[in-house]
């Protein structure tokens, strides 16, 4: 049995959820489909277990915005973010038994041979393969990603965000450190590598929080080195309380703040972008919701 064909059978969705359709002037296709019901269970998951044990979290980002614009994924995105205070994050990243087959919590800690600055849920027994990546000896699964909100002080922000941002970069050389078909920048980058990634990684979070122990007015993603650092910094009183809302027939907690969190992320958050900057977000992905990737990878040969 399959990822999708096992959600099915246990009513986490319809047999009809998995058909392909249009919405909102975009073709949905059955592969889609299937990721949004394999991410969709993940996330139930992971709601369970932040409930089980008393852990605050919210819908961010392109999840927020399908959530308020489209009660459930935008239709031409693929997947799914959560954010967490940062002691509730570091509590998750020890939770690690608590995710039963076919659920996995990775970090470069539970995962060696990752080296990602955030947190995944990873389902096994599907794939998400990054070509430049596929090498390595870690869980290749369809995730969705977890990230610490921290405390946050202005001055001195945009040398620790580059500081965090380099060290992402050396993570990223890491994890290609067993790629045998590199080009010749990737092989001079790989050549250059003389680091410690669980130290790196440590690092990056130790910079993120650095302003844990005071108020701020401001709460931060500073793992996810998006640019520009604005991007990533939003008021705290947002963030004080949480309103349910609703996402593909469940209810997930946003932030009260939501509609200036998403002002700041997208401006007019309800309109639409144009067509032809509706995309995939993980297009540089190759996914499978039917294979698992131990399978996937047996065969798999990148374009």
């Amino acid at each position: 049995m399959t990822e999708p064909e096992r959600i099915v059978a246990k009513g986490i969705v319809p047999p009809s959820f998995l058909q392909e359709e249009t919405i909102c002037d975009f073709f949905v296709d059955s592969t889609r489909k299937k990721i949004w019901a394999i991410e969709l269970d993940i996330l139930i998951e992971f709601d369970r277990i932040c409930k089980k044990h008393g852990l605050k979290y919210f819908l961010m980002c392109g999840t927020l915005l399908g959530a308020i614009r489209h009660k459930g994924f935008i239709p031409w995105d693929d997947d799914i973010d959560v954010a967490m205070p940062r002691n509730d994050f570091n509590k998750l990243n020890t939770l690690q038994d608590e995710f039963k087959h076919p659920f996995f919590l990775q970090t470069p800690l539970t995962d060696k041979e990752f080296a990602g600055s955030h947190t995944c849920i990873r389902n096994t027994n599907t794939s998400a393969i990054s070509p430049i990546i596929r090498f390595q000896k870690m869980n290749h699964g369809l995730f969705i990603d977890v990230f610490a909100l921290d405390h946050f002080v202005p001055e001195g922000a945009e040398e620790r965000f580059a500081e965090i941002n380099q060290l992402n970069i050396e993570n990223g050389t890491f994890m290609r450190l067993t790629n045998p078909e590199l080009n010749e920048k990737n092989r001079e980058r790989v050549k250059n590598y003389h680091r410690d990634h669980i130290a790196d990684y440590k690092k990056i979070h130790e910079i993120a929080s650095k302003f844990n122990n005071q108020e701020t007015d401001k709460l931060a993603i500073l793992t996810w080195t998006a640019e520009p650092l604005e991007q990533n910094v939003w008021d705290a009183k947002d963030f004080d309380e949480s309103v349910d809302v609703e996402f593909e027939g469940y209810r997930f907690p946003a932030p009260a703040g939501y509609r200036n969190i998403l002002t700041q992320l997208f401006g007019n958050y309800m309109e639409f972008p144009p067509v032809e900057k509706r995309g995939a977000q993980h297009s540089q992905y190759v996914l499978d919701p039917d294979t698992p990737y131990a399978e996937f990878l047996r065969t798999f040969k990148p374009r």
